[in-house]
């Protein structure tokens, strides 16, 4: 399982990841991007390609 992190020092608000994330992980929240469905996350990189900050991280989370 991955997680999709960001680090709100670092964003912009943008919403290019919140656009571009094909399972809809993002949803914007205090004017930055906030994974809200970051448990969905299929690591395929979009959001890492398209954030002009590099404020998302792909981690690998726990599950079951």
């Amino acid at each position: 399982m991955f997680i999709a992190l960001v680090n709100w020092d670092k964003c912009t608000g943008c919403g290019d990841c919140i656009d571009a994330c094909p399972v809809k992980c993002f949803t914007m929240s205090d004017g930055k991007s906030l994974p809200h469905r970051s448990a969905y996350c299929i690591d395929c990189g979009t959001c890492l390609e398209v954030c002009p900050t590099d404020a998302i991280v792909i981690s690998i989370g726990w599950g079951g």
